[in-house]
C-alpha cells in the first residue's frame, strides 16, 4: 500500500514545452521551467524531488508533455495564478472512478512518497 503524504489539497496541472500561451502560460515562472528545451525544470529529477513533485514526462510529437500531481501549497507558493488565471491547465479527477487524466489520455500519479519524481513514458504520441 502506498503511503500518503499528509497534504491539504491534490492539483493536477499538464503543460508542454511547444507553444508559450498555449500548452503553457507566457509568464514566469512557466517561462523558466519550459522555454529553454535543453533545460526544462520538470525533466530534472533532482528540483522535481527537491518541490516533491509526481511528474509523468511524456514525449508528443517534438515536444515534451509534463502531468504534474503536487498540492496546492506548493501551487500557491510556487505558481499561484494556476489556480485563477490559467485554470485551462489544470485537471480533474473522472467522475466515475475518481482518476484524473491528461488531454492525451495518459493517467495521472496519485500524491503519495513513492511517486516522487519523475515517470518517463518513452514511447511518443502523435498529434
Amino acid at each position: 500500500m502506498k503511503k500518503k503524504l499528509k497534504n491539504n489539497e491534490i492539483i493536477y496541472f499538464e503543460l508542454n514545452n511547444w507553444f508559450a500561451g498555449r500548452d503553457y502560460p507566457n509568464t514566469d515562472p512557466f517561462l523558466t521551467w519550459l522555454s529553454n528545451d535543453n533545460c526544462l525544470s520538470f525533466e530534472d529529477e533532482e528540483w522535481v524531488k527537491k518541490n516533491k513533485l509526481c511528474v509523468i514526462c511524456q514525449p508528443i510529437d517534438m515536444s515534451v508533455n509534463f502531468c504534474i500531481t503536487t498540492t496546492e501549497e506548493w501551487v500557491e507558493k510556487n505558481c499561484p495564478e494556476l489556480l485563477t488565471k490559467y485554470t485551462e491547465f489544470l485537471r480533474f479527477p473522472d467522475e466515475e472512478d475518481d482518476v484524473v487524466y491528461g488531454k492525451f489520455g495518459t493517467e495521472f500519479l496519485q500524491y503519495s512518497e513513492e511517486n516522487i519524481g519523475i515517470r518517463r513514458m518513452e514511447e511518443p504520441i502523435d498529434e
